[in-house]
């Protein structure tokens, strides 16, 4: 009866503190991080395969760590490029302005094009910035997915549906995942318009608060997996 009434917390603060520990190994090793990300996320499908409410946000959050990636390797800087992803951020803007997200970067894809072309003009060699909005809009578009995912998936696929609170914890952490890009690439347009090279305090914090955010996604998404074990465990 106590190990009934105890292990549940016990066993969140195991895997808590596990999570934490492989947060902290793997800050400088991005292959040894994808590696548990992914891990984690085929570990939860598997056991909450058959739930299509958490087989649905897994396959959202698979989806942008793939377009994350593409990103890398796809987006380049010349003119066609940033033409055609800032027309892009414009139109995905109007499409999903329900979102107050997307007004936010609205108002930044109009401030990054006005600045592009008084750099173009004045043939000052601009940071590359593109790639940040390209994250931006994938967050965006993802963050989106979770919201709709429920219909998408009853309106698509004719499964039955439910929102479950892992929809709204990764919808929120996406949030905070967009404010930060927005505020970095911010900063990118104060350190170059201003001549102040030692302005980096997002663009230094980034990548410490962007593995908070990836460690607690796993981690949310990991408890789903472990709520229908714990059942079993009890059981044994």
């Amino acid at each position: 009866m106590l190990l009934r009434a105890y292990l549940p917390k016990l066993i969140t603060a195991l895997f808590g503190g596990l999570f934490i520990a492989a947060g902290i190994i793997t800050f400088n090793d991005a292959v040894l991080f994808d590696l548990l990300f992914i891990g984690v996320l085929v570990f939860t499908a598997l056991i909450c395969r058959k739930d299509i409410n958490v087989l649905g946000v897994i396959t959202i959050i698979f989806l942008l760590r793939a377009l994350d990636e593409a990103v890398w390797f796809f987006i380049n800087g010349n003119i066609e490029t940033k033409l055609l992803l800032y027309s892009f951020s414009l139109g995905i803007s109007y499409y999903l302005r329900h979102d107050w997200a997307a007004k936010l970067l609205l108002i930044v894809t109009l401030i990054i094009s006005s600045i592009e072309v008084y750099w173009f003009a004045s043939a000052y060699p601009p940071p590359e910035i593109y790639w940040n909005i390209a994250l931006i809009i994938v967050t965006l578009i993802a963050r989106n997915l979770i919201f709709s995912r429920v219909s998408i998936t009853e309106n698509w696929f004719n499964l039955r549906s439910k929102s479950i609170n892992l929809d709204w914890t990764i919808f929120r952490l996406y949030g905070l995942s967009l404010i930060l890009q927005v505020a970095v690439v911010l900063e990118y347009l104060i350190r170059h318009l201003t001549n102040s090279p030692h302005l980096l305090v997002f663009y230094s914090a980034t990548p410490y608060i962007m593995q908070v955010i990836s460690i607690l996604a796993i981690w949310v998404t990991f408890q789903e997996s472990y709520k229908l074990l714990l059942p079993r465990l009890l059981k044994a």
